[in-house]
């Protein structure tokens, strides 16, 4: 009797997803199973309420302020806020993570009271549904993320890649501990627009579609965060067929529903502004600035305990490693990874909290991990002694279980005294995960 492993296949890909996604649910489950509401390392806490507050204030309460629960924008660590004097709720955060929760806010609105939890939008089955829509839209990335690379990419490769780019970067972090923040929902959506480019002239025999879709991705790529607008610029140079990409997205059939979708998602968010200060245009960040433009903490911001990205990341450092074999080799679109790195790295260390606040690494990074899974992908497959692929691996390895072992030691913010306080981060080392 012969056997294919290339019938099984199928079959073997379907456990492994099974698989992944049954795991992935049980990581993001059990690290919430003791933190409840309102609580800091809750779903629904801080940035992350403020992010999703315009679900309930929807659904639920009609942007109310009088009648949410008392002291709920408190209690949720005043991510946003209730002016009960004049009726409003506030929030300086943008709708877009909202709305890719919105199927899974919907889902627990409805289920909520044959289940025994009251459907107010905050109690703990609300903050299960923030838990699997980070899932959701992360496996959804993995899935993509290996589609753009096996263009690329060996099959060995791209899977390789991806789990070595979960395991050792704060994606980890970001999609199973805080699933309420903008970064996995960004990190999908520059995943799903790098396999639109990668793929546009499949995707261009149905223009009406490729359109709607382009137009959806890249206006949520910026209502999720605005910052993302870098990627979005930098993208445009991608690949070196993007002179041809561009003159046939100049064309109606792709412009004009592009356009029209771009009108229809943003609306939402002009008539908040409009809501909360009388006018359509608002800045819901004001006295935040990039106030160390001529000052950068470019150094601080790379290597200090206070979530510096190599000091938590140090896998970056064979990332950065491929990117130079990629210039080296003049390989396509390593340039431009190199100068969307750069370029975020000073924007990022020219913000007046260059660490961010509370969070685990730069986590403005996460997002363009898509980006640099290709300089990964490169240096997993470009050819190396014995010795040396035994090393490489090794520290693969090494710094994935690194970061594993800080994610679960970490204590979701900066305790120690000023950025450079190395007693405070070999605490973090040596403390016992949990």
């Amino acid at each position: 009797m012969n056997f294919s492993f290339q019938k099984v296949r199928p079959l073997f890909k379907a456990i492994l997803w099974i698989f992944l996604t049954a795991l992935l649910i049980f990581l993001a489950f059990n690290r919430h199973s003791k933190t409840g509401v309102y609580y800091y390392r809750s779903q629904i806490y801080a940035d992350k309420a403020g992010y999703y507050v315009y679900l309930p204030a929807t659904f639920v309460y009609q942007f109310n302020a009088n009648s949410f629960p008392d002291s709920v924008d408190a209690k949720t660590g005043n991510g946003f806020q209730l002016d009960k004097t004049n009726n409003k709720v506030i929030t300086k955060y943008f709708y877009g993570v909202s709305l890719m929760q919105l199927p899974f806010f919907l889902m627990a609105h409805w289920l909520a009271p044959p289940l025994g939890f009251e459907a107010n939008g905050f109690s703990l089955i609300y903050h299960w549904a923030i838990d699997l829509a980070a899932l959701f839209y992360l496996l959804l990335s993995f899935y993509l993320l290996y589609k753009i690379l096996r263009e690329r990419f060996t099959e060995k490769t791209a899977f390789l890649s991806i789990t070595f780019l979960f395991a050792g970067t704060n994606l980890f972090y970001y999609s199973i501990q805080e699933t309420g923040m903008s970064h996995i929902y960004s990190f999908f959506l520059f995943t799903a627009w790098i396999y639109q480019l990668t793929f546009w002239e499949k995707l261009n025999k149905r223009p009406l579609f490729f359109g709607f879709s382009s137009g959806l991705i890249a206006t949520l790529i910026i209502f999720v965060r605005p910052l993302n607008l870098l990627f979005l610029l930098m993208s445009i140079a991608f690949d070196r067929d993007f002179n041809q990409r561009l003159r046939t997205q100049l064309h109606w059939r792709f412009l004009l529903p592009f356009l029209l979708t771009v009108v229809l998602i943003a609306t939402p968010q002009f008539a908040y502004w409009k809501y909360l200060s009388g006018s359509f245009i608002a800045d819901t960040y004001s006295g935040e600035s990039f106030s160390n433009w001529m000052n950068p903490k470019i150094i601080e911001f790379l290597f200090a305990p206070n979530n510096g990205l190599f000091i938590y990341n140090p896998i970056l450092l064979l990332i950065i490693a491929g990117l130079v074999l990629m210039i080296r080799q003049k390989k396509e679109n390593a340039w431009l990874i190199l100068i969307t790195v750069v370029l975020l790295s000073y924007i990022s260390a020219s913000w007046w909290s260059w660490h961010f606040g509370c969070g685990f690494a730069a986590r403005n990074f996460v997002e363009y991990y898509v980006l640099l899974s290709f300089p990964l992908a490169f240096i997993i497959q470009y050819p190396k002694q014995k010795a040396v692929e035994f090393l490489f691996y090794f520290l693969l390895i090494l710094f994935s279980l690194y970061n594993l072992k800080m994610v679960y030691s970490y204590g979701g913010c900066w305790f120690g005294t000023g950025n450079w306080d190395w007693a405070q981060y070999a605490h973090w080392i040596l403390k016992w995960p949990g």
